[in-house]
């Protein structure tokens, strides 16, 4: 039987498709594996949202290469659907799958494996087309799939690598265009599943034992709008609580104005939906979200983060946050630290400016030096670890501590998902999050016999620990 890995780069809506192609591959009869040496072929599901995304995707197309050379390298995602030309002549490179062909790859990959195509030059699998000719067409002139082909899979039938969390691509595509994105082209215009099918799925999913959905697309505040010509993002979140028996919803990326008082009302409301929000930012700067192309300016995420500050169960708020973009001078930049160190959020998620080769962003002028963009980018970081620290020196509030220093309390509805590495370096250890994204991690061996992983728990905890490369921070705890 033949093994495979999957490796995806990017989104949350690309780790749904990784997801469903595991589902089809495990149907055909493959078989996972989380060691490469074994790996017969490996799926790269690359991201091309910028140039370092491609970059980052080639290196581990290279890796991969380097270290198993008898594996197959299959690439997919964004960057094959964008750029299938480019694709074909990376070495190690065996086949290529766009976007338009993800629902079929697993058929595609068994004809593949099952022939003798060692010596054939790298193919394309089901068709593909290319930004050049892309560029002459708006990607809505074009035949897509519909998401009902693509997203009804039954995750059920999928293997334990991801029992625990699931992401549930609700969506598909994106009508906005920005001025520094290229997805659009990648994955075609704003295409969305009807709610029964969604609460079907999710019945499936809480039968087959997963315990927490995260609702992700290409831009889920588009939810409906193809179909019911108006948002339905509340309604598709008071049905999920409503109608199933799931017991962790979190909802994926959100503009600052897709985050509604209805949304805000359920999440007060019921227990299951997670207080967590991660937010779709980019800048704080009106200036700079106008030459962006985006739907929203500084005084709507004051509102509406001032709205999230208001909230009883207070939730764990990230945002992406794009920093050195052409035409943020040194005194935007400054401004936007002030800005937000006056703002309720919990975490960034910073990225220097990177060009994507044809986007309208690449001819604006004022164009930021790119060692500028680092230094900006390192000072939002150093923000984010500090607000981080606070968030957590506060939540310390909660528990006592003891004459040695460690803390002494629980951190309640931790769901238990996989091992990880911990403080002394080595992989014995477990890691889940609370409902409010509180990471904890604990010894893998007090889980014991009688406890398993996808399991919710309640964690003593005994310290918080900072990982300085990463900025992550973590509670230290043991099995209540």
């Amino acid at each position: 039987m033949k093994k495979f890995m999957i490796k995806t780069l990017g989104c949350k809506a690309n780790y749904s498709d990784g997801q469903l192609m595991e589902v089809g591959l495990l149907r055909e009869g493959f078989m996972s594996t989380r060691t490469l040496a074994e790996a017969d072929f490996v799926i790269v599901n690359s991201c091309t949202v910028t140039n370092e995304a491609d970059v980052q995707s080639q290196k581990l197309v290279a890796e991969i290469h380097k270290k198993n050379p008898n594996a197959k390298v299959i690439y997919t995602g964004c960057g094959a659907e964008v750029n299938p030309e480019t694709a074909l002549k990376m070495k190690g490179v065996n086949a290529v799958i766009g976007n338009q062909d993800k629902v079929k790859a697993a058929t595609y990959i068994q004809s593949f494996m099952t022939e003798d195509l060692a010596s054939v030059t790298p193919v394309i699998l089901g068709s593909v087309t290319g930004y050049e000719t892309l560029t002459s067409r708006h990607p809505m002139d074009r035949e897509w799939a519909m998401p009902e082909s693509k997203l009804d899979v039954k995750l059920s039938e999928s293997s334990s690598t991801f029992r625990t969390r699931v992401f549930l691509k609700i969506q598909e595509g994106c009508d906005s265009f920005c001025t520094y994105c290229i997805i659009p082209y990648g994955r075609g215009p704003a295409r969305s599943l009807p709610i029964e099918t969604i609460i079907k799925n999710i019945n499936e999913l809480v039968a087959s034992g997963v315990q927490e959905v995260i609702l992700t697309g290409t831009n889920i505040g588009d939810y409906g709008l193809d179909w019911a010509k108006k948002l339905m993002v509340d309604d598709l979140l008071e049905t999920i609580l409503t109608e199933t028996k799931l017991p962790r919803l979190r909802v994926g990326s959100l503009d600052p104005t897709e985050i509604s008082d209805r949304m805000i009302a359920l999440m007060e409301k019921y227990p299951a939906f997670c207080p967590h929000f991660h937010v779709s930012l980019q800048n704080m700067s009106s200036k700079i979200l106008k030459l962006m192309k985006r739907k929203y300016n500084f005084e709507d995420i004051e509102e509406v983060l001032g709205k999230l500050s208001r909230m009883n169960r207070k939730p764990f708020v990230g945002m992406d946050y794009i920093t050195g973009f052409p035409g943020e001078t040194d005194a935007d930049a400054q401004a936007n630290i002030e800005k937000l160190k006056s703002l309720f959020w919990t975490r960034l998620h910073v990225f220097p400016y990177s060009e994507r080769e044809g986007t309208p962003a690449t001819k604006l002028p004022l164009i930021v030096p790119p060692a500028k963009r680092k230094e900006r980018a390192k000072a939002l970081q150093a923000l984010s670890l500090e607000r981080l620290s606070q968030h957590y020196a506060s939540m310390r509030q909660n528990f006592s501590e003891t004459e040695s220093g460690l803390l002494s309390g629980v951190l309640e509805q931790v769901l238990v998902e996989s091992h990880v590495k911990g403080p002394d370096g080595t992989h014995n250890w477990v890691s889940g999050y609370s409902p409010n994204y509180q990471r904890v991690v604990f010894p893998k061996v007090q889980l014991g016999d009688k406890r398993s992983y996808n399991e919710i728990m309640n964690i003593k905890i005994h310290q918080w620990i900072t990982d300085r490369a990463s900025g992550e921070i973590s509670w230290m705890g043991s099995v209540n």
